[in-house]
C-alpha cells in the first residue's frame, strides 16, 4: 500500500516559449515539508537547464516569479509563494526535432495503489536532431539526462514527488530514467 504525502506540495512550472508548438509547461512537484519554494524552483531549473546549449536555438525559459501551493488530495491550488529565477535563452542549434517530439523522463516511486505502481512522466521539449541516432535519443543524451535526474532526486534541499490525481495523493520519487525512444506529446503538434 502506498504511503501518500498529505502535506502541501510545491508545483513548479517552467514555461518555455519562442518556438513552434510553444508555450510548453514543464511541471514538477515537490514536498513542501522538505525545503523552501525557492529551493524547489532552483532544483527544477537545475534539472531542466544546466546549460543553454542542450536545446534548440530560440527556445526560451521564462523567468519564474512564483511557485504554486497544491493540496495533494484535491490537486487544487491553495496559494502562491514568490521565487526569483531569471529567464534563459537557449542556443543549442538550428536542427530541431518536430515540435511534438520530446525526451521522456519516467519517474518511479516504488509505492503501489490499486495494484499499480504510482509513476510519473515529464516530457522535455526542444530537442535537436543532432541528439538522435538512428531515430532514437543518442546514448550521450540519455546518459546526461540520467545524471540530471539522479542529481534532482539526491537534492538535499528539494524532495521530488509524483502527484497522482487518480489516487488523490503524492509519493516520493525513488528513481528516474530517460526513455530510450522519442516521445510524442500530441498537444504540442503544430
Amino acid at each position: 500500500m502506498a504511503t501518500f504525502i498529505v502535506s502541501t506540495l510545491y508545483k513548479v512550472t517552467q514555461v518555455a516559449t519562442g518556438v513552434a508548438g510553444s508555450p510548453y509547461y514543464i511541471t514538477g512537484y515537490f514536498d513542501a515539508a522538505f525545503g523552501t519554494a525557492q529551493q524547489a524552483a532552483d532544483a527544477w531549473r537545475a534539472f531542466l537547464a544546466p546549460a543553454s546549449t542542450g536545446y534548440r536555438t530560440g527556445l526560451a525559459f521564462s523567468a519564474m516569479t512564483e511557485v504554486g501551493l497544491v493540496d495533494p488530495v484535491t490537486g487544487n491550488l491553495t496559494g502562491l509563494t514568490p521565487v526569483t529565477l531569471a529567464g534563459m535563452s537557449m542556443i543549442g542549434g538550428t536542427d530541431p526535432l518536430p515540435a511534438a517530439t520530446s525526451l521522456l523522463i519516467r519517474w518511479r516511486t516504488g509505492q503501489y495503489a490499486g495494484g499499480k505502481e504510482v509513476r510519473g512522466r515529464t516530457n522535455i521539449p526542444g530537442m535537436l536532431e543532432s541528439l538522435s541516432t538512428s531515430g532514437l535519443p543518442d546514448a550521450a543524451l540519455t546518459s546526461a539526462w540520467q545524471t540530471r535526474a539522479n542529481a534532482l532526486l539526491a537534492s538535499a534541499n528539494a524532495r521530488h514527488v509524483v502527484w497522482s490525481k487518480k489516487n488523490a495523493g503524492a509519493c516520493v520519487t525513488s528513481s528516474a530514467s530517460p526513455w530510450a525512444q522519442w516521445a510524442i506529446l500530441r498537444s504540442r503538434r503544430d
